[in-house]
């Protein structure tokens, strides 16, 4: 019954693709039911008027292909008869007899479409042969719904083509491929093969299951039983990698969007913390439980693990983790199908106990491991909505695809930690969707989502089940030996154990009879006992314990374990009760254990230490040790990675302990470094205050005779420092002064330290705080009702103190610029008192309103890519949530008119009602921040603001309720272009600074239509504000960029060089920035040596400039100085850029310059210095950890390239454009559109890396296998399967890859010819198309291609033919120079000189241009591969038609943003950057002809070009060489005879061929070779034309 149900669904879902398709509905009539063959179904057709009679005889050749098509079908027409006797269609066959029917008569009086129908079917002959193949066969139910998938995908195509000739674009697709070109038909042929696929893993999983049956029952045959095995699960593996293939296009951006979260990192974070403190065999004994065991067997699908506070739960849940990935393998899902992913959730943490996080992080984790999961969450995720609530996540994400047949090889254990520290909503929520599990698997198979979920024993209230759930609980019993491990451990590490270990050591040199028994084991075990006994289980009460002995000496120890605290709560209590009890003044620590027990985040350590020092504005500076003394047991530091170096210059060590000699020597240190040049002299107390009082003339002296009165009478307050002001430069700063005092002061910490994250050590200690109601009241309880009232205006005190200004101080107000909304929507507004009421209003009032709070509001982001812009763009704009929030707050304002003035309460009063009016401030603000500056000396004009005008956007496009068009709401700025903003939209945003007229606000509203290239209203604006300021440098600037661009050079010039005399002398390091521009400008008119000097000087002008370094390594590499080149980089990689800890040329790199192949030929030709590709590795690194798949793309690929190329590394390489390819995979549809090229490009040369590494393995007698497998999955366009499994339909695409396959089927597989002409049909279909049509300039290109095609297909004779045709312009051209040197030697010299220009430079750019396409239209062929050109394909793409030039994403940070990169030359002119003119076809009965002889010929656009030149090293043009080859098995690549013994030597700079290759002698051109394809015109001056008979016998041919 299964198989039945199963197959009328896929019916079912066939027809209705086909009606949606068509349009109308698939009823078959009586007369078609009755139908059983091929001629009843003509003889319907002949009876369906008068236009249909005499079919059969005037489409003799279409009813021939319908007998060959549909007899099959006929046969098998009874499959699914039972299942489908009830349907409006009847069974398959009349289904398919109706829709052939339907496609006949659409046909009917158009044009050529009869024909086209009688092509396509034939092209479904690879369908007819395999059904034909299976009506051999015995037909089981495995085999039926093969047969049932084919069927279907059938009339889904017939359905196609009916639309296709119905709405008149089957014309597109006549003498080609149209299954491969027809992106719907390809999506069928996709779902047939992933149908098959999947009916083969179930076949594959029932044959395992099968076998391990019989190995049970049949011991004799374990051997065998084991060898079959071992092959199902390598079937299975290699099923499982296909699959893996077929991503969905929008996975990566829309996943990555949608589900990672800042939870996941936080996440892997604390799993990470957990994992590296287990102790070997800890969390053994659950192991023994058999609710875990039959959990871990799958067989139930929850396991509930509960357990007291302390008890080592997260601990324990790290450990079931670590099981499963050990159990399951961690990246090994395609073998496992089981996928595992975790979760922590803390009360502490607002990330860590959202709902919807917690399943959008695992969901996150499973994508990651599990690419067909990941496929089917960017199809979740491609609409919002679908994952908008916890619960449209649980069943969108989890249960659609785990429950589905589809996947039932897969399946997930979800494992979550700390349930029990959720809010009850949460709690709730998630225990009612894990409720669900229990009924969806009751008494069925194995659970497909399987759940942990370990905590308190308080959870069994919450769970509302209807039964009683079995459950493990931690024990004192059960997890006593972990605890004792722990304690064990510990013990190793006190004072006073290691002390008696010291003389015990001591002890042991003595003589054997005077020895005492040694001390440390004794002590060892009775602390173990003792702590052991007390703890009862308790592990974070045994940890207190040991905190509080961990430096106490022998008697305090005993006299703490005489009497130690009963209870848990009761530990936490005497923890704080003893800090207390050390305390003067609470005050402070009750502060700092109020913000952290209702912080949003963790908190950094100095964030902690400014807050804790607000109210009397000094600084805490043992602040740091009391963290790691008295408060080390509350509280967990993460400390960051640092220098070794950070700590001695600050004094202090990770662990904050310092030994005796540690202590000493830092000390000498510190002597030594005062001027103390005599380490081994010791500074005593009177000489340190001697030191102290240098710099006094007379030092007060006034102790020393007794007189003190002035002591008494002295009422002044007392201040330590004198440098140091009083208020710690914090008032300086509130008022808008920056104070050098304060700055200084500020940060009384090193970076590192004030880097670290704080965490409370347990969530126990911020309970214990929190929760009051069952215990008595201690000195340090918090005011749990005002917490987040105080947090709130702490955060607009932060805010108000100006530490936006120093970049150094901004991560200050982080905390409240992403957090202070949220606490401001935990405060009731009615439940505080008016004045802490107004206190908020006038807080937000001035976040808002006033000019000083929006300022330092947007001015906190660190740079220019900081994640803050798209939390801004989240909170304010993706969201209506907080601005009604904001709102609520402000319509408070009418009961304060008393204390705010009339405007203020007038505006209050309309923000509350509209958001539109709360945002107007801000974006006045921003406006102002734009387009207003002091002077064109004014370090603002570094910022041209880019993201700000684009807040401004999105601020201003607000409804009155805070809502926003969804095409606005998922922005991030990584996606900032503002093509995508009208010129008049710009205009409207500029005017909102009032203030039109000045030179500021015209450069840079002007700055920002350069940017969106409205160049005609940049240059308006640019002229008006030299109007003004005539010799203002930024218009200037700005005017000589968009001249360049237009290429009046002149003009760029002149204007740049004033704009670089008329710098201020603090811009002076700009000469790095403009000084490259003209240098660039110089090169392209030819003025090279003018080109390298203003290189040279743009360089020493500014050496950490990226667009300086890049014009001066152009000119070094130009004067062929590999020695300065490699000089060069190797000081960017030993310098850093600012703070942040990247190399110079690392930060080159990572901005996307396109100088591959320069710095490949200055590495080899220096020896290959290491630190090249160190600073590669470093920036694919940090690339990586970013989130710009354009970069990513692009710096995987050309580094993979690279490797290849000049490093030789083929391993590296192929490793890298598999990521590349990978990474493109997962991107969006636009980010696959705009890299279509890298997709080309990468995807050819990995192609022949894998052909040329299975040739070699062949060659060495090991297996090809991986190598091909890769090879054919490049090659076809389908879904594919490994070879081995014959019932996947495999479909090969026009490019590169598809030739390689042939190739390799034909040379070394010997595969039967119908087999590897498939792999070449498309291609010669494509390229004969560019030989009939009416473009002219698609005739070298297309004949050239073709050559390179027949040269792979082994037709040398064809190909050397056309390539004869192709170089007779050469010929012709190098006579007529010959000729007339004969006549005027000087004419030679002419040609040459107008012909060598360029012509070496277009055979390096053009040859490899030639062919970049895999999936493409025919038009696109001449960009499909890039050859040796490795060094340009820069990730960013000009906007503009008419240039060749590359532009980086904008850069507020500096000078740089929105740089171009210049056209290249030579090596460095990228395939998708200048391609040659497109050649798109012409309908092939507008094919221009011309008769010659009385037979039609095809007339040809020749030319000497790109074609006839080599690719080598040398610089021989086309008109010198004496000989030229052809590659065969490269895409077109040629060299002289010079340059093809360097290949054959390796010995290439650029390692462009194999020596393993062969070639073809294109030039000199055999006599008589062109006229086999092609003839002499004697008319119209003469020329060659195609003939068009071989033209048409080819293509009848493939066809």
């Amino acid at each position: 019954m299964d198989n039945q149900r199963d197959m009328r669904a896929m019916w079912d879902s066939a027809v209705a693709t086909y009606e949606k398709e068509t349009e109308r509905r698939l009823v078959s009539t009586i007369a078609v039911r009755e139908i059983t063959t091929v001629d009843g179904l003509v003889d319907l057709i002949e009876h369906q008027g008068s236009g249909f009679s005499g079919f059969r005889s005037r489409h003799a050749k279409l009813t021939s292909r319908l007998q060959s098509c549909l007899k099959p079908v006929t046969l098998l027409g009874d499959i699914a008869k039972d299942a489908l006797a009830t349907s409006p269609y009847g069974p398959a066959s009349s289904a398919i007899f109706g829709a052939v029917l339907h496609l006949i008569q659409a046909a009917h009086k158009v044009t050529e479409a009869y024909d086209w129908v009688e092509q396509a079917l034939g092209q479904l002959q690879d369908f007819i042969d395999r059904l034909n193949l299976y009506r051999q066969n015995t037909m089981d139910a495995a085999l039926e719904k093969k047969v049932t998938a084919i069927l279907t995908c059938l009339l889904k195509v017939i359905g196609r083509c009916e639309t296709l000739i119905t709405r008149g674009r089957f014309k597109q697709y006549l003498h080609v491929v149209f299954l491969v070109k027809d992106e719907k038909t390809k999506k069928m042929l996709d779902e047939l093969n992933e149908s098959l696929d999947k009916e083969q893993r179930y076949v594959v999983a029932a044959s395992y299951a099968s076998q391990k049956t019989t190995e049970a029952a049949v011991k004799t045959l374990t051997e065998t039983t084991a060898e079959t095995q071992k092959g199902v699960e390598s079937t299975y593996h290699l099923l499982e990698d296909l699959r893996a293939r077929e991503i969905t296009k929008d996975e990566d951006i829309l996943v990555q969007r949608s589900l990672e979260l800042p939870a996941a990192d936080r996440t892997l974070e604390i799993y990470e913390e957990f994992r590296s403190k287990l102790i070997k065999g800890t969390g053994s004994w659950l192991q023994k439980e058999p609710l875990f065991t039959t959990w871990t067997e799958q067989k139930v699908p929850i396991l509930w693990v509960f357990g007291g506070p302390g008890s080592g739960k997260s601990h324990l849940t790290t450990w079931i983790i670590q099981h499963l990935l050990r159990l399951y393998g961690e990246n090994h899902v395609e073998t496992s199908g089981v996928s595992i992913a975790y979760f922590y959730i803390r009360e502490n943490e607002q990330q860590l106990r959202e709902p919807n996080t917690v399943l959008k992080t695992l969901a996150w984790q499973i994508a990651e491991r599990d690419p067909i999961f990941k496929k089917h969450a960017a199809d979740v995720c491609s609409s919002k909505r679908n994952i908008i609530s916890v619960e449209q996540t649980w069943v969108n994400l989890f249960v659609a695809f785990y429950q589905s047949i589809a996947n039932a090889d897969r399946s997930a254990i979800l494992v979550v930690d700390g349930l029990d520290e959720a809010p009850r909503a949460v709690r709730s929520t998630l225990l009612g969707l894990f409720k669900g599990l229990l009924s969806d698997n009751a008494g069925g198979p194995r659970p497909h989502i399987q759940v942990a979920v370990i905590g308190r024993i308080t959870l069994k209230g919450d769970m509302d089940f209807e039964r009683e759930e079995k459950f493990i609980e931690v024990s004192r019993e059960k997890n006593q030996e972990d605890l004792d491990r722990y304690i064990e451990d510990r013990l190793s590490t006190l004072n006073i154990i290691k002390r008696l270990g010291e003389l015990d050591k001591l002890e042991a040199r003595k003589p054997l009879k005077k020895q005492a028994k040694p001390q440390a084991p004794v002590a060892r075990r009775k602390l173990k006992d003792k702590i052991s006994s007390y703890a009862d289980g308790v592990f974070l009460w045994a940890k207190l314990l040991l905190d509080q002995i961990h430096e106490k000496d022998y008697g305090e120890i005993e006299k703490i374990l005489s009497r130690p605290p009963s209870s848990l709560e009761s530990m936490v209590k005497h923890v704080y009760l003893r800090l207390s009890a050390e305390e003067d003044d609470v005050e402070p620590t009750k502060c700092l254990l109020t913000w952290t027990a209702y912080a949003q985040r963790p908190l950094l350590f100095g964030e902690i230490e400014l807050i804790l020092s607000l109210p009397s504005r000094a600084p805490n500076l043992l602040l740091w040790d009391k963290f790691q003394g008295k408060l080390a047991s509350i509280f967990e530091l993460t400390i960051p990675e640092h220098d070794a170096d950070d700590d001695e210059d600050d004094g202090s060590t990770r662990d904050g302990d310092l030994t005796e000699n540690s202590t000493r020597e830092r000390d000498e240190s510190e002597t030594m470094h005062e001027g103390n040049d005599k380490p081994s002299e010791t500074v005593t107390e009177d000489d340190d205050d001697e030191y102290v009082n240098s710099d006094q003339n007379e030092p007060d002296r006034s102790s020393e005779d007794g007189s003190d009165g002035d002591h008494q009478s002295d009422t002044s307050d007392f201040k330590l420092l004198d440098d140091l002001d009083m208020d710690r430069g914090l008032d300086a700063l509130a008022a808008g002064k920056i104070s050098s005092v304060a700055g200084e002061h500020l940060h009384a910490y090193a970076d590192w330290q004030s880097k670290t994250r704080i965490t409370y050590s347990h969530l126990q200690f911020r309970e214990f705080l929190i929760n009051r109601k069952h215990r008595d009241p201690i000195d340090l309880d918090i005011d749990t009702e005002r917490s987040q009232l105080g947090i709130a205006l702490t955060c607009f005190e932060l805010l108000q103190f100006g530490f936006d200004a120093q970049q150094k101080s901004k991560y200050l107000i982080d905390y409240p610029c992403r957090y202070l909304v949220r606490h401001l929507e935990q405060i009731d507004p009615k439940g505080i008192d008016e004045e802490d009421r107004y206190n908020v209003v006038r807080g937000i009032y001035w976040l808002f309103h006033e000019d000083r709070g929006a300022r330092t509001y947007f001015n906190a982001p660190l740079s220019s890519d900081s994640d803050m812009w798209d939390e801004y763009w989240t909170t304010w704009l993706a969201s209506s949530t907080h601005t009604k929030g904001i709102r609520t707050w402000l319509a408070y304002g009418d009961e304060m008119s008393h204390r705010f003035d009339e405007s203020a309460l007038l505006w209050m009063a309309a923000a509350s009602r509209d958001t539109r009016e709360l945002v107007r401030p801000w974006v006045q603000t921003l406006a102002r921040v734009w387009l207003t500056k002091s002077g064109f000396d004014d370090d603002a004009c570094m910022d041209k603001s880019e993201r700000l005008v684009w807040l401004m956007h999105g601020l201003t496009s607000l409804d009155e309720n805070g809502n926003i068009a969804s095409i606005l709401q998922d922005f991030a700025f990584y996606q900032l272009d503002f093509t995508k903003v009208s010129a008049a939209r710009l205009r409207e945003l500029a005017d909102y600074a009032y203030d039109n007229g000045s030179p500021h606000w015209h450069t840079g509203l002007a700055w920002i239509y350069m940017e969106a290239f409205y160049f005609e209203e940049a240059i308006c604006h640019f002229k008006a504000a030299l109007a003004i300021e005539p010799h203002a440098w930024l218009p200037k600037e700005g005017l000589a960029r968009i001249y360049g661009d237009q290429e009046n050079y002149s003009d760029a010039i002149q204007l740049m060089e004033e704009a670089y005399s008329s710098l201020p002398k603090k811009f002076n390091s700009l000469g790095g920035f403009l000084l490259p521009h003209i240098a660039e400008w110089k090169r392209t008119i030819g003025d090279d040596e003018g080109a390298y000097e203003t290189a040279r000087q743009g360089y020493l002008a500014e050496p950490s400039s990226h667009l300086a370094q890049d014009r001066y390594l152009r000119a070094l590499d130009q004067k062929r100085d590999s020695s300065s080149f490699i000089q060069v980089l190797n000081y960017m990689h030993e310098a850093t850029w600012r703070d942040t800890g990247k190399s110079l040329f690392v930060r080159f790199l990572n901005f996307g310059y396109g100088l591959f192949a320069k710095i490949g030929s200055a590495y080899r030709a220096e020896g290959r210095p290491r630190f090249v590709i160190e600073a590669m590795e470093q920036a694919l690194s940090v690339v990586l950890a970013s989130k710009d798949p354009h970069m990513k793309i692009w710096i995987q690929g050309e580094f993979g390239i690279f490797q290849y190329q000049y490093n030789d590394d083929v391993d590296a390489a192929m490793k890298l454009l598999e990521q590349a390819l990978k990474t493109l995979s997962g991107a969006g549809a636009t980010v696959q559109k705009e890299k279509k090229w890298a997709r080309d490009s990468y995807g050819n040369l990995l192609a022949r890396l894998c052909f040329d590494a299975a040739v070699s393995a062949r060659k060495d007698g090991t297996n090809p296998w991986p190598y091909t497998k890769r090879l054919k999955q490049l090659a076809t366009v389908t879904s594919t399967a490994d070879e081995d499994f014959a019932d996947f339909f495999d479909f090969f695409g026009p490019g590169y890859a598809s030739m390689l396959w042939g190739c390799w089927l034909r040379t070394y597989e010997r595969a039967e010819e119908s087999i590897w002409r498939k792999t070449f049909k498309v291609r010669i279909l494509d390229e004969l198309n560019t030989l009939d049509d009416e473009d002219p300039s698609n005739d070298m290109a297309g004949l050239h291609s073709l050559a390179i095609t027949l040269l792979h297909l082994g037709d040398d004779e064809a190909a050397g033919a056309i390539l004869a045709v192709l170089f007779m312009p050469l010929k012709v051209s190098r006579d007529t120079a010959d000729e007339d040197t004969k006549n005027d030697h000087g004419e030679r010299d002419l040609i040459e000189e107008s012909t060598d220009k360029h012509a070496k430079q277009g055979v390096d750019k053009d040859t490899r241009d030639e062919e970049s396409g895999n999936e493409r239209d025919w038009e696109e062929i001449h960009a499909e591969d890039r050859g040796s050109d490795n060094s340009s394909s820069s990730p960013y793409k000009a906007k503009n038609d008419n240039t060749a030039a590359h532009n980086l994403p904008p850069n507020v940070q500096d000078q740089e943003e929105a740089t171009k990169l210049p056209q290249q030359s030579d090596t460095d002119i990228a395939s998708h950057s200048n391609p040659p003119s497109p050649f798109p076809r012409r309908p092939t009965d507008h094919i221009s002809a011309i008769t010659i002889n009385g037979t039609t010929r095809l007339a040809l656009s020749l030319d000497t070009t790109w074609i006839h030149g080599c690719n080598g090293p040398c610089s021989t043009s086309y008109y010198h060489y004496t000989s030229l080859y052809v590659c065969k098995i490269c895409l077109g690549t040629k060299f002289c005879g010079e340059c093809l013994q360097l290949v054959k030597e390796e010995k290439l700079v650029c390692r462009d061929c194999s020596p393993q290759h062969s070639w073809y002698q294109a030039w000199p051109i055999p006599e008589g070779k062109a006229e086999l394809v092609a003839e002499e015109k004697e008319e119209e001056g003469g020329g060659w034309a195609i003939r068009k008979e071989w033209l048409d016998k080819l293509r009848a041919e493939w066809l």
